[in-house]
């Protein structure tokens, strides 16, 4: 699900009468169709979307194949509306478990570093434009879940307005074979036999 942008141009942090109830509550669970359908409005949003689907698709090919995404930033926002501009950027921040032959210390910091391109966050977002980061779901409890509560806090309010908001939330196992198909046609629309 995926609620409506509020007044404010953000995704509410709840839907419903009340945020103790937790069915309505920040990160709304979706799918990466729905994330086409409802946030890939523009051009420029559908590129974006096309990045994030090939950094996942490249996640899963390294063996990352339980985990979930928050997806924030301005393009869960209708930042066209309320700054001007198009989105930049998706924000990713993957909670994972380590692939099974990679799950020591040494292979996993070896499968990272000799694959900057998709965990180093400058790097994934020239390559994919996705602002990349993770939180390993190996690592000791005390610093996972410092790093949850960490970036959940962070994605959950605007830097500058400090204004409460919503995220999504995508398994890595989603349908994204169809949301390919749906970006790449609405990329290349003489598919569609549209001008």
């Amino acid at each position: 699900m995926i609620p409506p942008f509020a007044n404010s141009g953000v995704l509410p942090p709840y839907v419903g009468v009340s945020a103790a109830d937790g069915a309505g509550v920040s990160p709304y669970r979706t799918t990466m169709t729905e994330i086409v359908r409802a946030l890939a409005t523009t051009p420029e949003r559908v590129k974006l979307c096309r990045g994030m689907l090939d950094h996942r698709k490249a996640l899963r090919g390294l063996g990352v194949v339980q985990a979930v995404q928050w997806i924030n930033g301005s393009f869960c926002e209708n930042v066209e509306q309320t700054r001007g501009r198009p989105p930049g950027d998706i924000d990713v921040v993957t909670l994972l478990a380590r692939p099974a032959d990679h799950v020591d210390n040494a292979a996993w910091a070896a499968l990272v570093t000799s694959n900057l391109q998709i965990f180093d966050s400058a790097q994934a977002k020239t390559n994919f434009g996705c602002e990349a980061f993770f939180i390993d779901l190996n690592g000791p409890p005390e610093q996972t879940i410092s790093q949850i509560t960490y970036w959940f806090g962070l994605f959950t309010h605007q830097k500058v307005t400090q204004l409460w908001k919503g995220i999504l939330q995508v398994p890595i196992a989603s349908d994204d074979a169809l949301a390919d198909l749906q970006v790449t046609q609405m990329l290349t629309p003489q598919l569609l036999g549209t001008p």
